[in-house]
């Protein structure tokens, strides 16, 4: 993980999980009982098998400059590496469960399964239409 852009860096202790993994972790905490829950202690392993290929996402919005930029800048070095490294941009939007009227309208696509928010003068549905076409152009 890496920090937001404004160069302060992580400071809560995060790491990213498999679904399949995360819904084994869901299901136990709703299943278990007060003294498992008091219990609890986390581990994680992280083992490496050998490979000459490395895989990464990097995951932006279009309303941010420094992303933007970031990715056009990061484009060269990315190429550089070759074919033994494939770097996938991810574009943040999700699925909106309880969505009015009007934010669907606004900012949703597919009766709310594609949805983003803004705090520009954008619409979600701008914001998500520009990442696509980000995406496309990078590729």
């Amino acid at each position: 993980m890496s920090d937001d852009g404004s160069g302060s860096g992580i400071r809560i202790p995060s790491m990213l999980i498999s679904s399949e993994a995360g819904a084994k972790l869901i299901d136990f905490m709703k299943n278990a009982s007060p003294e498992e829950l008091s219990q609890i202690a986390f581990l994680a392993d992280f083992s490496l098998s050998k490979s000459n290929h490395v895989n990464y996402d990097i995951w932006y919005t279009s309303t941010s400059d420094i992303a933007l930029d970031f990715i056009q800048d990061f484009m060269k070095i990315d190429r550089a590496f070759g074919p033994r490294v494939t770097m996938t941009p991810r574009v943040v939007f999700w699925e909106c469960t309880d969505c009015d009227k009007e934010t669907l309208t606004n900012h949703c696509f597919s009766k709310g399964n594609y949805c983003a928010d803004s705090t520009t003068k954008l619409t979600g549905q701008q914001i998500i239409m520009e990442d696509l076409r980000q995406m496309c152009i990078y590729k």
